[in-house]
């Protein structure tokens, strides 16, 4: 059984978050940074943007599921919102 992140909603297939900044200028500096890692980690989201929110969904599609990349994801996705946000 998967343990969903505080802060996120979903089950053992995928998990899910609304992340809101204060202009477009903020959310697409959070996309650029979580990309990067992204790269890194060969690991991407499911996400789209709308002016100052980004809506994201994570499963490892391989893995039938939510595995311990999403996790790990969705970690570092909280972590640069919360730095960001200051």
């Amino acid at each position: 059984m998967i343990e969903i992140p505080q802060g996120w909603s979903g089950d053992s297939q995928r998990i899910a978050k609304v992340f809101k900044f204060n202009a477009f200028g903020g959310a697409l500096a959070f996309m650029v940074e979580v990309a990067l890692y992204c790269e890194r980690v060969d690991h991407h989201p499911e996400w789209k943007n709308i002016y100052n929110k980004v809506w994201v969904e994570l499963t490892t599609h391989d893995g039938g599921g939510v595995t311990a990349k999403d996790l790990a994801l969705a970690a570092h996705m909280d972590e640069v919102f919360a730095r960001q946000k200051g």
